[in-house]
Order: C-alpha cells, then structure tokens, then sequence
C-alpha cells in the first residue's frame, strides 16, 4: 500500500472527504448488517447476558408458541418484528419509538408485563437492544419450563472434540523450500502454509520502517534520530537483535505492554455506573502490571497473583504480600453499581463481572453467558458457571455491602499488628477532633439561636426587603433603615434569595409569586421554617443534655443530631449550610471576647489535629478470603429461585485437566493453581495468542477474547500450539517469547506484496506484515516525544480522594490527556466520562474484556486531527526547534521527516514542501509569518497517514 504526505490546504480538505467517505461507508454497513440480522459477538453476548433471561422471566409465560397472547410470540425474532394484533413491536427506522419501548414504559395504556414495571436497568438493557437493532441469535428453546436439573447434561462428541478443548501436544515444525528465508521455526509454519497454496512471503522490510515498527511494538514510541542513525550505520548480522534487546529493557517497554493487559484487565479508576466513585489506589494495580512486563514477570505467577495473591507467600519473605495483595485489583477493580439498593443483585452482579474477566482474560470463555441457562453455542453449563461464581462469592469484595452507597473493599498493606495500632491512634484523634468541633458549633449555637427566636418573628420581613434589594435595584442600606432590619443579615438574605445557576426548586412558590402574592409566599416560608426550626430544637436539647453529661463522665460524645440528605433543603440551607442565619465562626464581632477566645483555642486545637492526623497506611483495592457461600444454580439466574448445589469446581467440559483439588477457603487458589498446570490447554494458547496479535495486529484466532464456537478458528493451529508450548519451555517468559516472534522473518516482511492482493487479501496466511493505525496513545505519546515535552515519570497517581463528585460536578470528569504531559497509561480513567480523545480513537470503554480493540476510520477523527489544540501545541514545539537550528530550510525539512515520519524526505517532497512554506509566508506577511509556516508544515505531516499508520 502506497503511503503520501501532504503539503497543501487542498490535502487538508482530502482528508476530510476521505473522513466523511468513511463515515458514510461505516453508516451503510451497519445498515446493511442490521436489516440482515448478522449479529456481532458483542451483541450476542449482550442478549445472552441481558435479554434472552429477561424475556424468559418476563414475557415467556403468555407470549409463546402455544399461549400466543394478543397473538405474539416472543420467543422468536419475528414475534417482535411481525408483531400480533398491535403490529410490529420493533421501529427499525426510529428504535427510539418501538412500540415494546412504549409498553414498558407504563406511560402507555398498554403496560407490560401486567405483574409490574421492570427494573431501571432491564429498561435501559431493553432500549439498548432495540437501538443496536434487536439482534436476535440462536432459537427459543429452553426459555420455559426450565427444569430444575437443565445445568447437567452429557456433551456430544463434536463438543469434546473441539479444538480448543484438546491437549497441547508435540509439534515439529514443517519442512519448507525456501530454508533461506527461514530465520526461527515461526518461520517453518508460516512458510509451509505459503507454500502449499504457492505463494511467495513479502520482502524484508527497510531497516527504518523495521525501527519504526519495533520501536512502536515494545514502548509505543517513536525512534529518536539518533537511533535511526546508528541503527542504519551498524551492519553486523545481529543488529536488529541488537534494537529488540535496548527496547526490551526499556522502562517504556513495560508502559506500551502493561497497557495491553490493562485493556484485558478492563481497567480504571472509578467504580462507574450511577455514582462512578474513585478507586483511590486503583493506580497500585496498574503499576503492578508495567512492573511485572518489565521484569519478566512469568505469566504463571502473574496469573496466579491477580487471581489469588492476598493467599501467596510474600516473594521477599515479607509478613504481607504487597504484591500479592496489589495483583488482586485485577477482580476488584471492575465496574460496580454501588448505589444499586437491591443489595444482594448488586454483588451477584459483581461476582457475574468476576467470572467474566477470568474466564475470557485466561480461558478465552464466555462463561458469563451461562448465568441464565446453559451456554447457547458452547459446552459450557450454567452449573460450571454457579460453580465459579461460588468462588468468588466466597471472596470479599466490599467492606461494607450494606450501607446506602456499598464500600469497596480496600486492603492494608501493612502487618496486622500495624493496622490495628493505626486504627487505635486515629480513633482516639477522631475523638479529639470530634471534641473540639462540636464546642466550636455550641458557642456558635450559643449566639446564633438566640438572634434566630429574635429575627423569627421578622422572617417574613426579611425576604420581602431582600427582594426589594436584589430585583427592584434599591439600595440595601435604605431598604434596612427604612424596615428597621438589621443590615448584615438583610445583606445574608439577600445573597441566598437572588436567582443564581443553581437549581433550587424549593424556591419556585417565592420565585414566581406576582407582585400581589409575594407577601402570602413569604408568610407560608416562615410558617413552614418555625415548624422545622421548632422540632429541631427539640431534637438539639435532648441531645445536648447527652452531651454535657459525656463530657462530664469523659466519655464517648454522642452525634449531634443532623438532617437526613434531602430532607428540606430551605431548613438546611437558612439555618445551616451558609444561609442568612448562620453565624461564621470566623468573625470575630459576632461573639464576646470570652466565646472569642474559646473558639480560637478551639480552632488552634482542631488546626493542630489535622496536620497531626495519624497517616493512612500503604492501602490497596483489592479481595479477600470472605465467608464460605455454599453456592446453588439460581435458575434463570434469579437468586430466589435456587436449584441444584453448585460446590466450587471448573468447567466440565475440561474435567481431563481437573486436578480435583481439595477446595478450601473461597477455592480462589486452587482456581490459580488448575489454570497455570504446564498442561493446560488454554491459558499458555490464550496468552501467545494475545501476544502474536499485539504484535501483528491480528491473533492467530481472530477472536482473542472467545475461544468457543462463535470465535473464530486459529490460522495456522500447529503455530498456536507450537508457541503455547514454547512459552511453557521457557518459564512463561513473555521477554523470550518477543524475540522468538521479533527475530523472525515473518516479523519482519514488509507491509506490501502486491502477488498476494487476490491469493491473500485479508492476510490470513500471513504473506506480509499487517499495516495497522497506531493507537491513541502512541499518537499522542509519539507526538509528545517528538515535541520534546512528554513527562517520562514512572509510577503514581493524578488523582486523589474518595468518593464521587456529584453527576453535574466538573471533578468527575476525566482529565483532560490534551493538555497533560505524562505517559497516556498514567492518565486516571473515570469510567463514566472517559475522555473525549480516547473515546474518538477506539479506546474502549474500561467496563469488558478487551483483548483486541475495535478500529474506526472516521471523518470526526480526521477533523480532530486537523483542529486541536493539542496538535497545535506539538507542531508549534516542533516548528519553533527546526528554526533554532542554523540550518537551511531543506536540512530544516529533511530533519522535520526524520523526526515525524522517522523516513528521509523524497526529492519532490522536499520541493513541494518548500514550495508551502513560500506560498504560506506570502500569504501571511508578518513577523511570525515564517514560524507560522513552519507549524502549519509540521501539522500537515503530523495529521498524515504517514504518521498515524505504522508499516
């Protein structure tokens, strides 16, 4: 495939029509492949998980092949596309309007189903359904009647025979003709498949598109000039050897490949859904992965971690296993509904997401598609699926499930002796604290309620001239002297009642009372704040006779009593949160010189608590061994409708490979332990697929994440084979494995051979290197090393606190990657509002198993590109470095392509370029005209295929 840059505005505006060609070329596909009904993986398991056991519960009992209410039968595509006697159930021209959408609305006079409105989340489940078309695979069998032993059944033959399930056995690696081209024994199995359909691998590779590539593969950065330059000057036989080595012990290794797995491993740094609340060391974790790529961690131990490290022995010798603990982040860092008040479907669901990253990140399973009946298309039942869940049901993941908003479990990495003594000190300085916050708010009482039972009666007063003041425009000192108020509190009044930004739908009556009504709305505001400020004033002195007597006897202070969240938000906000009867404690003329004093002690002695605060030991988001959960099949996944026991135990499909542990505890080691066994035919094969598709773009099986009969089958087996076995051979070095692939010449084809067009046009037999756009982060990374401005910090975190920020609030936004300067893998992830740039690019979503991201080529992406900031920023850097060189502009240009496109600059490049930069600074007369001209140049190269596409 021919590569060209761009130098002028027409090229800009190429890009966009491309762009928009694109996008209308995508919108024609998804409309033919909805009306054709070809469902994607993702939307089969969607409907798997999600809506065939909602249907089944909810609408299987009237509405199937034999009750056919009102002459539907849901059980079947066409139930909902022919519809019964009301018609079609499905709009496919505006889904939004489907008329199933309707129903379970209840706003129509129709409601379905008649027994009660479904849940918040099967309605959203439901419109996203209908939205991505309504796909519908498989058949309706088993929907109903469901007997209490559907989770056993015996496997055919074709099942067991599958290949994924078979033993990894010996391969040799084939004889080929063309032994010259042979560099490693990958080299035999790729040849050998070429051969036998009689085609010729591509060329070897240019040394700087080889750089470029590699450079790319292991740290998701560029090649620097200097690099380039000694790599093309070294001519000795092993000096490609030479470059896979330096990257490898690259810090920035571990950065590019920890990123992979974290995309395996679903993750961010917020607990996403409703209330998106931080994990606030879920940075541990992803330390924890670019730590272990760049030590060569052996994938069996870093297997065995993340499912059960907290159960490990420390690898120093340590009391605790920090690192241990730190690896389980991988089960507890995935998204939960925490606000979720239907508690017990809130940790199932959890324990469901549980499954699902294990079975699909080690196993290439889709066990989560059991939850409700056995898997539809693999030999997988819902009793192994019960099974696995019993385990991590078993397993602590909350420290406290049952508060209003459920806890995850955050674990100390300190001894036990340790965080007891800390729990200990910080009880005792709550104490304290609590203490001397409670007599700052008494004195505060002490002169605030008398002044309220004094202005009380005024109340009514008090808003009237307020709003004299803040909508009649009259001054405030005349509208106080005229209506005997005291000025400061009229000036407090008026402030809270002037309309703002903020919603306060408590103030509606008062806002929109006309001219005649104003004195009767603000008559009923006071009715209604003496009645509040009456009850709580006597909830106040019943607690305060409490207090004093704990103070008196030194012993634990009672709570000051408080409003429950929500309730009577005017009460709150004029007595309490800051309102016009609310006495700061920092002005000093609204005490006596005695209360003054007091509360400055009292300031002093909370000020000095805080800087003294006991500090928080090492913590980590992580699991732990939690009560034994004898675990039944929740038929149709209901968990008031328990079937048959369900003890911890693995897939029965791959019961040759049991080792029929001794369960103990949650099963969680023993679950580690059966998935990194030398002979197991999954985890080694899943893992070298994984790692062959990071670095060609595509796996062996296409479908990394989905082993089963809906993936696709391996291209060259006997190499997935031979690859699993290898890495076993080696340790489960994932360092060794990288050489074996990168020293290959299968590695290292060029990205074109232009004979293979027609015999191999998706490159399936892998008769060249796919060309692949780089990823967002090794744009934006790359853009940044090519500017000179990319922070190389290792480690940490951006983000601090607990908690959520409220829905509307700035703060639970992510940061922004455009305007930071460290590596793209350190930029904290907010599940709820991802980042723009990434969600442009493909990056995901944090919530499922990535294994393999989705590409797009669309015209936003192009637009973005040609508009941001951000490149804007880069290309200015870049422009601004090229004229501090005393250089001529073609040693300027040639330097400009050597560091964007990591290639020299062709003759007629180098011609057309100058050529812009003329016409631009003509264009444009001024003293940055030239600097101008320059950035517009760089950003046309960084914009260009050249840049984003990596041969």
């Amino acid at each position: 495939m021919k590569r060209s840059s761009a130098f002028t505005f027409k090229a800009a505006f190429v890009i966009f029509f491309l762009g928009l060609a694109a996008f209308k070329f995508a919108a024609s596909v998804q409309g033919h492949s909805e009306n054709t009904q070809t469902a994607t993986p993702e939307q089969i398991e969607f409907f798997e998980k999600k809506i065939r056991p909602l249907l089944a519960a909810n609408c299987a009992g009237c509405h199937n092949a034999k009750a056919m209410t009102a002459g539907l039968d849901l059980m079947t595509l066409e139930g909902f596309t022919h519809g019964g006697e009301s018609g079609s159930l499905i709009n496919k021209e505006k889904p939004e309007e489907s008329r199933i959408l309707k129903v379970i609305s209840y706003d129509e006079t129709v409601k379905m189903p008649p027994t009660g409105k479904l849940k918040a989340e099967q309605i959203a489940d439901l419109t996203t359904w209908v939205k991505m078309g309504a796909p519908y695979p498989g058949t309706a069998k088993a929907l109903t009647n469901i007997p209490k032993n559907a989770s056993v059944r015996e496997f055919t033959e074709a099942e067991k025979n599958f290949w994924a399930w078979q033993a990894l056995k010996p391969v040799a690696a084939p004889k080929v003709k063309n032994t010259k081209w042979v560099k490693s024994p990958i080299d035999n199995f790729v040849l050998a498949k070429l051969e036998e359909k009689g085609i010729a691998p591509a060329t070897p590779a240019d040394k700087l598109t080889l750089l470029r590539r590699a450079s790319f593969d292991l740290t998701g950065l560029p090649p620097t000039e200097k690099e380039m330059n000694d790599f093309v000057a070294d001519k000795s036989p092993d000096a490609f050897k030479k470059i896979v080595e330096r990257l490898l012990a690259s810090p920035r290794y571990g950065e590019r490949w920890g990123r992979h797995w974290l995309d395996v491993a679903r993750y961010a740094d917020s607990t996403g859904n409703d209330e998106d609340h931080r994990y606030p060391h879920a940075w541990k974790y992803r330390d924890y992965v670019i730590e272990a790529f760049n030590k060569d961690l052996p994938y069996s131990q870093f297997v065995r971690e993340q499912i059960a490290g907290d159960l490990l022995p420390s690898p120093d010798g340590a009391e605790v296993n920090k690192r241990g603990i730190i690896a389980t982040g991988f089960l507890s860092l995935g998204a939960k509904a925490i606000a979720q008040q239907d508690k017990k479907k809130m940790i199932y669901d959890v324990y469901d997401e549980q499954v699902d990253v294990t079975s699909k990140a080690f196993l290439g399973m889709t066990m989560a598609c059991a939850r409700c009946h056995n898997h539809k298309f693999d030999p997988i039942l819902t009793k192994d699926y019960y099974s696995m869940i019993g385990i991590f049901a078993s397993t602590k993941s909350f420290s406290n499930v049952e508060s209003h908003v459920s806890v995850p479990l955050e674990k100390p990495l300190v001894t036990k002796a340790e965080f007891e003594a800390y729990k200990a000190a910080r009880k005792a300085h709550t104490e304290k604290d609590k203490r001397a916050k409670l007599a700052i708010v008494e004195i505060q009482d002490e002169v605030k309620d008398p002044l309220v039972k004094q202005y009380l009666p005024r109340f009514a007063d008090f808003m009237l001239a307020a709003r004299k003041v803040y909508q009649d425009g009259l001054k405030i000192e005349e509208v106080a002297k005229q209506n005997n108020l005291p000025e400061p509190v009229l000036k407090r009044w008026v402030e809270y009642l002037k309309p703002s930004d903020q919603v306060r739908g408590y103030l509606n009556e008062w806002n929109d009372a006309k001219p005649e009504q104003v004195s009767i709305a603000a008559t009923a505001y006071q009715t209604h704040f003496q009645k509040r400020f009456n009850e709580w004033q006597e909830m106040v002195t019943k607690w305060r006779s409490e207090y004093k007597q704990a103070l008196l006897e030194n012993k634990s202070l009672p709570e000051r009593p408080k409003l429950e969240e929500g309730d009577d938000r005017f009460f709150n906000d004029v007595y309490f949160a800051g309102g016009p009867f609310t006495v700061p404690a920092k002005e000093q003329k609204n005490f006596d010189a005695k209360q003054w004093a007091s509360l400055q002690n009292l300031q002093q002695e909370v000020d000095t608590l805080k800087k003294n605060m006991p500090p928080e030991p090492d913590m980590a988001c992580a699991v732990e061994e939690g009560e034994i959960v004898p675990q039944k099949v929740f038929i149709r996944g209901d968990y008031n409708s328990g079937g048959d026991d369900a003890p911890p135990s693995f897939p029965a499909i791959l019961a040759q490979y049991d080792n029929k542990p001794s369960f103990s505890g949650s099963g969680r080691l023993q679950l580690a332990n059966w998935l990194t066994q030398p002979n197991h035919p999954l985890t080694s094969r899943v893992m070298v697929n994984r790692i062959w598709g990071w670095h060609f773009g595509e796996s062996l099986v296409r479908t990394p994440d989905n082993f089963g009969k809906m993936g696709e089958k391996p291209s060259h087996p006997e190499l997935l084979d031979w690859l699993a076995q290898e890495f076993v051979k080696d340790g489960y070095s994932i360092k060794s494995l990288h050489r074996k692939i990168m020293l290959s010449s299968a590695y290292q084809m060029a990205s074109e051979n232009p004979s293979t067009a027609e015999a191999d046009p998706d490159n399936r037999m892998l008769s060249r290197f796919n060309r692949r756009r780089l990823s967002i982060e090794e744009m934006r990374d790359g853009l940044l090393a090519i500017d000179g401005t990319i922070d190389y910090t290792v480690g940490g975190t951006l983000q601090s606190g607990r908690g959520t920020d409220g829905e509307t609030s700035q703060g639970r936004l992510s940061l922004n990657p455009e305007t930071l300067k460290r590596r793209s893998v350190y930029i904290p992830l907010r599940r709820a509002n991802l980042p723009t740039l990434l969600n442009l690019f493909d990056f995901g979503d944090a919530t499922t198993v990535a294994g393999k991201r989705q590409v797009t080529n669309v015209a936003t992406q192009a637009l973005f590109w040609l508009n941001s900031g951000f490149l804007t920023d880069c290309s200015q850097d870049v422009a601004t470095s090229l004229l501090a060189n005393k250089n001529d502009n073609k040693t300027r240009l040639s330097e400009a392509y050597s560091r964007i496109l990591n290639r020299p600059a062709k003759p007629e490049e180098i011609t057309s370029a100058l050529q812009y930069l003329e016409a631009y600074q003509l264009k444009f007369i001024g003293e940055k005209a030239e600097l101008k001209a320059w950035q517009s140049f760089c950003r046309i190269l960084m914009a260009s295929n050249d840049f984003a596409y990596l041969d």
